[in-house]
């Protein structure tokens, strides 16, 4: 009975079977394959025309299977459910992958903010950093999110940054310019400037020329100074005040000069004060302040430091006024011989116009002479140094670089007053004659350079009248020392692009 219910199977039924399975295992599914004893020999006939149809069409390698047109242009919308079998069965041939999300919530991320590990693990690197660098680790964890938002963090540092460098560096351009290093060596400079023989000008439009400015490296001034308007106008009233001293210094050693009859060479080293090398042309340059003091002095009329009869000669007499003229003539008693001779340059450049400038920083500009006229007391660089003290007519402060004004005079006017005719040149305004004598130089060299008609430069024109000056004046001035030969052009490379560059019209 047992054996009835419960059939013994032989080892070759047992092998017909698993040799049934390992060939339809591609082939069909589990359930195909026959259990019984009596089917087990059928696992391995050829499968028939009629019904292995549909096992063969599983067999196709998943490679071989191409896409007809019909099915492509359906398969562009539905292509998951081309290569997905209907009834989900294991059996299906392996199909070409089709990439998909792990998840779904990561639809809509933002690219520039951190996911939540990553931020995790950069506050634990920040968190490292700190350690390692000895910073606050509360601060760079804080730092760690997204990278909008970590530039933004990143570009206010360096504001904040930029804005203390930029306070302590307004805080040591200031210590610099009001240390006595650096007036010491502005003093230098500005001296160089205003005893360049190619100068064109003493006082009118000084300020509105950025001279300075445009070579910071020759007066040693930082290049930031400029981008800050309180350092500029601090710096524009330090060089108006050196200015102002180094125009007194230079009216004071004139002045004795005269009183002793000294050379113009010999005056000359003392103008310099050890700051820059002279040459000939700072002679000639010399010899043409020095010609117009004399000029200036007889047309202010105070004679109580030096007498009229030391500052008249005749080598004068064409450069004067002929209402100066007519005041030698009177107080000395001589025939000038008025018919005689013709007015050179610096008398014209007196006649025709005085320029009264503008305002030039802080009130007056000249230096001070009531001490030459004392005497010569060797007055060094001072920079506290305010300027006239006999200034009649204060200018007015305001702005520094308003153009000069211009005063047509009578040319029967020498800017001198009296006979009731107005004055222009009082006694604090050496310098604004100076001006225009060398304006009257300037108009008659443009003239004779016209006629002339064959390419002479003006400036060429200039340079020949001051040394027909110098040589008058070297004439009647030879001084104790000869003429010491000039070896060879030693000027410093600062002082010859001062000399070169400080021109204007």
């Amino acid at each position: 009975m047992m054996l009835q219910h419960y059939p013994v199977r032989t080892s070759s039924g047992l092998r017909s079977t698993v040799a049934s399975r390992s060939v339809n295992g591609l082939l069909a599914p589990p359930a195909a394959v026959s259990r019984g004893r009596s089917q087990s020999t059928s696992a391995f006939r050829p499968p028939s025309a009629s019904g292995s149809a549909r096992n063969i069409s599983r067999a196709r390698s998943p490679l071989s299977q191409t896409m007809t047109v019909h099915q492509a242009s359906q398969g562009q919308t539905d292509v998951a459910s081309w290569f997905t079998s209907p009834d989900g069965s294991l059996d299906e041939p392996i199909s070409a992958g089709v990439h998909r999300r792990r998840s779904s919530s990561i639809d809509g991320h933002d690219p520039l903010l951190f996911t939540a590990g990553l931020t995790k693990r950069l506050k634990l690197y920040a968190m490292k950093v700190a350690e390692e660098k000895g910073v606050p680790k509360e601060q760079l964890v804080e730092f760690t999110g997204g990278i909008a938002y970590m530039l933004m963090d990143i570009k206010a540092t360096l504001i904040i940054l930029g804005m203390a460098n930029r306070k302590s560096l307004l805080v040591e351009v200031k210590e610099l310019i009001e240390s006595k290093d650096f007036k010491s060596s502005l003093h230098n400079r500005l001296t160089a400037c205003v005893l360049s023989p190619n100068l064109t000008a003493y006082v009118n439009d000084t300020l509105e020329h950025e001279f300075i400015k445009n070579n910071n490296e020759i007066f040693k001034v930082p290049k930031f100074l400029f981008e800050d308007i309180e350092l500029t106008t601090q710096l524009s009233k330090l060089v108006s005040e050196v200015l102002s001293c180094i125009r007194g210094n230079v009216k004071t050693k004139l002045m004795p000069s005269i009183l002793k009859r000294s050379s113009i060479i010999d005056t000359a080293r003392s103008l310099a004060h050890g700051c820059l090398e002279v040459d000939a042309s700072h002679w000639n340059r010399y010899a043409f302040l020095w010609r117009c003091l004399h000029i200036f002095l007889i047309g202010f009329g105070n004679y109580k430091t030096i007498p009229l009869k030391d500052l008249y000669s005749a080598s004068l007499l064409p450069s004067l006024h002929k209402d100066l003229c007519v005041k030698v003539s009177e107080a000395l008693g001589i025939d000038v011989g008025l018919d005689d001779f013709d007015q050179d340059p610096i008398m014209q450049g007196g006649a025709d116009q005085a320029h009264e400038n503008g305002a030039e920083s802080t009130g007056a500009i000249e230096g001070k002479t009531t001490d030459a006229e004392a005497g010569d007391n060797g007055t060094d660089f001072d920079v506290n140094h305010d300027g006239d003290d006999d200034e009649d007519e204060p200018e007015p402060e305001g702005n520094v670089s308003r153009a000069a004004e211009k005063y047509e005079l009578d040319p029967d006017n020498s800017g001198f007053g009296g006979n009731g005719k107005r004055t222009v040149f009082t006694s604090s305004k050496f310098w604004r004659f100076m001006d225009a004598s060398l304006e009257g130089v300037r108009k008659m060299a443009k003239a004779e350079a016209e006629e002339l008609d064959d390419g002479t430069p003006v400036e060429s024109i200039v340079r020949n009248i001051l040394v027909e000056y110098f040589q008058q004046d070297l004439g009647e001035f030879p001084g104790k020392r000869t003429v010491p030969k000039l070896l060879s052009n030693t000027n410093p490379q600062w002082q010859t692009k001062i000399q070169t560059n400080l021109l204007w019209q």
